[in-house]
């Protein structure tokens, strides 16, 4: 019971999704949630904050939310509840403002909690490098190591185009901002000990 109530926003984020997920399938409320740029620029700015809740299928969920469920609870004990909160919220949104920066004004919307849970990902890597993450449950390699193998091949599927339909700029402006806020803006409950030190 004590981890749950410190853990609590993991469980809220999960269940927004969850239930945002299952709305978005009406038309309307898509368009209303989604990131469009075009529309997000001249005035729909809500868009920017709701987007990360709007997923397009099962497995784009299942995916971010599992990633969200394995990773998230170790990082809100280690911000607090708010914080965790925030930190969540900007790399969200900032990772649809720099996919914007990179990819451009368009009418194609942006759905997806990615950029937030890169975020988380970064976090994990920062507070607990050493810590074993299995890629594909298969191979175990430390955290940090993990950390800057999806970095590079994020910025790599980014500059190639290597994944038509995916915001691989957004996947890189979450974990931008999770290192900006970690190392420069005190988004850390105890000293950040890195790989190298």
């Amino acid at each position: 019971m004590a981890r749950k109530s410190k853990t609590k926003v993991t469980w809220l984020i999960l269940l927004a999704n969850i239930i945002v997920f299952f709305f978005s399938f009406i038309p309307t409320v898509f368009n209303f949630l989604a990131l469009t740029p075009t529309q997000a620029l001249t005035g729909k700015y809500w868009q920017f904050f709701t987007f990360m809740y709007v997923h397009g299928s099962f497995e784009h969920i299942l995916l971010n939310m599992f990633a969200l469920v394995v990773f998230g609870p170790r990082i809100e004990a280690e911000l607090g509840k708010f914080k965790f909160f925030v930190f969540y919220t900007i790399a969200g949104v900032f990772s649809g403002i720099f996919h914007i920066l990179l990819s451009g004004v368009s009418s194609i919307p942006l759905i997806g909690a990615s950029g937030a849970i890169f975020a988380i990902l970064t976090a994990f890597g920062l507070f607990y490098p050493k810590d074993i993450i299995y890629v594909n449950l298969l191979i175990p390699v430390p955290a940090f190591v993990y950390v800057i193998f999806i970095g590079v091949l994020q910025f790599v599927y980014a500059i190639s185009g290597a994944q038509p339909g995916i915001s691989n700029f957004g996947h890189l402006g979450g974990m931008i901002a999770a290192f900006i806020m970690i190392k420069f803006l005190g988004f850390n409950k105890k000293k950040v000990r890195y790989w190298y030190e």
